[in-house]
């Protein structure tokens, strides 16, 4: 029996193992039992903690159950907003301030964060987080507040007036065609501030304690641009005029066209705000089946007397017959000086006279003057832009003051475009003593043109005696004819068909310089003259010879364009290039531009 029992005995190393097993099924079902626990008792984890913007703890709620921690945190954020206010900091030095008090804080936000962040670990984790063995830091956010709703108003409205000092509007890019090539100036990007963005910052560094905020402006950015993009604005197909069913005539198209890869590698190279040229082709449409409908309207004409010098009317007539039949496409800028060249004795032009330094001198070519200004006078009246134009020095007397348009080759030219939709072509020549410029082209309206002139002042010549020893005793010779000195204003004024005004705008400035007549005398005729030697009046002495008085011109002189019945080709005046002299012409002789030294 005694060894029964011995046999029924266990073994000291199972019997260890027996408790250990039954002591490790303790042990888990007791830390299944805190995980549990720790899950369900409604705390914080342990190292949940509430910081500011410098990292530094203001709260530390771990273990704190959620109601608590709702409720410490109420105390806290209330507390710091009462006390916070934050310095926006921008542009120049400037700034401007923010209190915390325009913040509704949402204490349970914060704490059902921490919350959220146990709710997600791994079940048999929490007890390990429990006895702080996980290593983990639940941060509680201060910034889980919003604005109330005046807060939110008074915040928006501060960033409203910082963004608008701030902002710097973009410059988009511009470009411009020419006869050959396309000038472009780049765009530059502008500055804004973000103003939803800023407000949410606003927003978070209230609720976290910060002091201070950096306002930063992000790129407003300038329109895009690429060679493709240019091409795209810029090339167009040409398009020949076309007669509808109705009767009216589609406009004339000149084709453009750029290159989109040249213009991207050369946009490549520059940068914002600089500016560079781009190669343009320009591809005139075919309009020989278009002749037929094209240049039946009369657009403008004048007709003005030569002065009767042989030398002088040729070389007017010359100059005419370069620009007779010439065809202006729409958008195309006609040149004066490009058309007939240089007025040349090579060119056939030949010697008459011309102003130089305030004299009268010979010179090739004197006599052109008289086509620009006739030319620059139908392109007024035809409602044409002009681009480049500069009156005489003295007034002309074959067209009226402020209606004329001086040249002298080859640095100062007279052009206009032609700013509509149809070609435009001119006629002109001369036909015994008379020049006639004619411009033809499509109406498409029944406009017109006048101008109004003023007069702003008038400067009156004298007489001027210079003796002269070669001059036959009792008798004076005429050295230099006298022209009255004029300050004129013109605006070009647009009407429709009943005479209402549509437009009214300034033409030009028009300054032409007096000239005194000069008389030349001998010496020994002085006395008689009432001179002395030197051509001075005796102090004594009777006047002379009074000056010119002033006109008085307080209304402005207007000068209607005649509304001719619609004309045939057959009417268009044929040029001359040799007309005969004309002694009888009335006088009217150019003169020279005030900046230049001489002129047609």
């Amino acid at each position: 029996m005694e060894e029964s029992k011995q046999k029924r005995k266990l073994p000291a190393p199972a019997l260890a193992g027996i408790i250990a097993g039954v002591a490790l099924v303790v042990l888990v079902g007791a830390y299944w039992g805190l995980c549990k626990w720790v899950q369900d008792n409604g705390r914080l984890l342990p190292g949940s903690q509430a910081r500011d913007s410098a990292g530094t703890v203001v709260l530390d709620l771990g273990g704190v159950a959620e109601q608590d921690a709702v409720a410490r945190m109420a105390e806290y954020m209330e507390q710091n907003q009462n006390e916070q206010t934050i310095t926006l900091r921008y542009g120049d030095g400037e700034r401007a301030q923010l209190s915390g008090q325009l913040l509704a804080s949402d204490p349970q936000a914060s704490v059902e964060h921490g919350m959220g962040v146990k709710a997600d670990q791994p079940f048999l984790k929490l007890g390990l987080l429990w006895l702080g063995l996980g290593g983990e830091q639940v941060s509680l956010p201060l910034a889980a507040s919003d604005f109330t709703p005046e807060g939110e108003r008074q915040a928006k409205q501060l960033i409203g007036q910082i963004a608008q000092e701030l902002y710097v509007a973009p410059v988009d890019f511009t470009y411009e065609l020419g006869t050959n090539e396309l000038t472009l100036q780049m765009g530059v990007d502008g500055e804004r501030v973000d103003e939803q963005a800023l407000l949410e910052q606003v927003l978070e560094a209230l609720a976290s304690g910060q002091s201070e905020l950096q306002v930063e402006t992000v790129a407003a950015p300038a329109k895009e641009l690429s060679g493709q993009i240019l091409a795209g604005l810029v090339n167009v197909e040409p398009q020949a005029s076309t007669l509808q069913a109705d009767g009216t005539i589609t406009p004339t198209v000149v084709g453009v066209r750029i290159d989109a890869q040249q213009a991207q590698e050369i946009l490549d190279g520059i940068g914002p705000g600089e500016s560079c040229a781009i190669p343009v082709t320009y591809e005139q449409p075919d309009l020989s089946g278009a002749e037929q409908y094209l240049y039946q309207d009369l657009l403008s004409t004048t007709t003005n007397y030569l002065d009767g010098v042989y030398a002088r009317s040729y070389n007017v007539a010359l100059a005419a017959s370069s620009c007779n039949g010439v065809v202006i496409m729409p958008g195309e800028v006609f040149s004066y000086l490009d058309t007939i060249g240089s007025p040349s004795q090579a060119n056939g032009y030949q010697v008459s006279t011309g102003y130089a330094g305030g004299e009268t001198v010979d010179m090739v070519g004197g006599g052109i003057c008289q086509v620009s200004s006739s030319l620059y006078y139908c392109s007024v009246y035809a409602n044409l832009e002009i681009v480049n134009r500069a009156c005489h020095a003295f007034i002309v007397g074959y067209l009226p003051n402020g209606l004329d348009a001086t040249v002298y080759y080859p640095t100062l030219d007279y052009q206009f475009r032609n700013n509509t939709d149809y070609p435009i072509k001119i006629v002109a020549g001369v036909s015994g003593n008379q020049l006639t410029v004619s411009f033809y082209g499509t109406k498409t309206d029944d406009t017109y043109v006048q101008t109004q002139r003023y007069t702003l002042s008038t400067t009156p010549w004298q007489t001027v005696y210079e003796p002269d020893s070669s001059v036959p005793q009792g008798t004076t010779q005429v050295k230099t004819t006298p022209y009255t000195g004029y300050e004129v204003n013109v605006y070009r004024c647009v009407y429709d068909g009943q005479g209402n005004l549509i437009s009214r705008t300034f033409e030009n400035y028009s300054k032409y310089a007096k000239r005194d007549r000069v008389i030349l005398f001998n010496p020994a005729d002085a006395a008689s003259l009432g001179l002395t030697p030197e051509g001075n009046p005796l102090p004594a002495g009777p006047a002379i010879e009074q000056p010119e008085a002033p006109s008085q011109d307080p209304q402005p002189s207007v000068s209607p364009e005649p509304q001719p019945s619609e004309p045939t080709p057959s009417t268009e005046p044929s040029a001359s290039p040799e007309p005969a002299p004309s002694a009888s012409a009335p006088a009217g002789q150019e003169g020279e531009p005030s900046e230049a030294a001489t002129g047609g």
